[in-house]
């Protein structure tokens, strides 16, 4: 019968385990933003304070009801302030009641701007975590209230679309489940379950921005809108949108692999013919990207200025940071290692026949007498630079022309022009530029590079 009582017994055996409301707001979360699936390994960063803590609480659920495969913890010290090491002591209490299995880890931070360098020795340190333990995720306890803070800094730094798209939801491993959730739902929640969080005081101190945009700024904007934080998730996320687009686009005109190091990335300059403004920067932080293997560095003003390259009529080069520069030549544009112009080479005299070295240079070469007993050479030669007025009839040519706009039509980098040694008369008649193996119409010499040695 329908409504025996082994059957109604049989249903409530099969009926799923009750989630606490906010555990499943976090599971709606992580399927809608595809951040967790039930045979994931989540790796929690568990600082004590209150958003790790009700993140780890929230995923300890959803395991134990099955969703997730298992969930773990982290606990980073940075050894920032007196009694941190104290901080770990409460997460493995937390930890222990959960029955989420912890590991401690206590990082250097290296010197300069202590927020981003503290937070890239807890990212390595979670990366590290991760793979030891198999997790497949890692998850950070950035909530709602996180991001519209994040996006009023970007905003008062006049950040693009990248910037003001705020914390993605999902980068790599690091996933954020508490993303749509704002603070005070993660209060209620931790009040509700009776679980005890820790107060970071660094917090409250005016020396961070954040914390001041947090005291100050957002109360007066709340008091304009109610939904404020609402309607800056919602602004970040239809930016993130278009952001995937317009990177895309970028992507579709840069698809070249990373630079090998200390090589340059480039593009041809044609390629970005017709493309909006919007996507060529994004090239050009590309090509930044590929040079020097990371994205930070790159400014809004030194992208202007790399595009401003594409607009002059011939060569030219912009220093950027890092030891890089962008080069816009013959239709390339460039972004590499600064080039290093090096002394010219020294000048020798070559009276007559023989095996003459440029010191410094490392080069040796032979000259000996053509054929017809170099009759028609007007000696004494000289191994040099190149100077201005120097004119070069290759061999096969169709007649001479001046050395520099002969290097120009071999897109002969200017730099490298300047580091050649030519062969030459003293009318300015260049017979040989050994390094490019490029001869004169009937020198009347024997002419031979005995040894090249870097």
């Amino acid at each position: 019968m329908p409504g025996s009582p082994r059957q109604r017994f049989r249903s409530r055996a099969v009926r799923a385990p009750r989630i606490h409301p906010f555990a499943a707001s976090v599971l709606a979360t992580c399927r809608r933003r595809r951040l967790l699936a039930p045979g994931d390994r989540v790796l929690v960063a568990l600082s004590g304070g209150p958003d790790s803590t009700a993140l780890l609480a929230a995923l300890a659920a959803l395991r134990d009801a099955g969703r997730l495969l298992e969930v773990r913890a982290l606990h980073v010290d940075h050894g920032l302030r007196a009694g941190s090491a104290e901080d770990g002591s409460f997460c493995e209490a937390v930890c222990l009641r959960l029955r989420v299995p912890l590991e401690r880890a206590a990082v250097r931070v290296a010197p300069g701007n202590v927020q981003a360098q503290a937070r890239r020795a807890r990212y390595g340190a979670l990366r590290e975590a991760a793979a030891r333990v198999g997790a497949t995720r890692i998850a950070t306890g950035h909530t709602r209230t996180d991001q519209a803070e994040t996006v009023i800094l970007r905003l008062l730094r006049g950040a693009g679309a990248r910037g003001l798209a705020g914390i993605p939801p999902r980068r790599g491993p690091f996933v954020r489940p508490l993303i749509d959730r704002s603070r005070g739902e993660v209060l209620a929640y931790l009040a509700g379950a009776g679980l005890p969080f820790l107060e970071d005081p660094t917090n409250a101190t005016p020396r961070f921005l954040r914390n001041r945009v947090r005291r100050e700024l957002v109360p007066l904007l709340e008091r304009l809108n109610p939904s404020l934080e609402r309607a800056l998730s919602r602004t970040a996320d239809l930016l993130r949108e278009d952001e995937r687009a317009l990177e895309a686009r970028a992507r579709a005109a840069a698809p070249a692999p990373g630079a090998p190091p200390g090589e340059a990335a480039s593009i041809e300059a044609c390629r970005l013919r017709g493309e909006p403004l919007a996507v060529k920067r994004r090239v050009v932080r590309r090509l930044w990207r590929r040079a020097r293997g990371r994205r930070a560095g790159l400014e809004a003003g030194h992208v202007a200025s790399v595009l401003a390259l594409l607009r002059r009529r011939g060569p030219g080069r912009v220093a950027l940071p890092g030891g890089l520069e962008a080069r816009a030549a013959y239709g390339v544009l460039a972004i590499g290692p600064r080039a290093q112009a090096g002394p010219p080479p020294a000048e020798v005299a070559v009276p007559g026949p023989g095996v003459y070295a440029v010191p410094g240079r490392e080069l040796r070469i032979e000259v000996a007498l053509g054929p017809d007993g170099g009759a028609a050479v007007e000696w004494p030669l000289e191994l040099r630079p190149r100077r201005p007025g120097d004119r070069f009839r290759p061999e096969g040519g169709r007649g001479g022309k001046k050395l520099k706009s002969w290097l120009i039509d071999r897109k002969v980098p200017r730099e490298e022009r300047d580091r050649l040694v030519v062969l030459a008369d003293r009318s300015g008649n260049v017979l040989w530029l050994p390094e490019l193996a490029a001869l004169a119409e009937a020198p009347g010499l024997g002419l031979r590079l005995v040894r090249e040695e870097a």
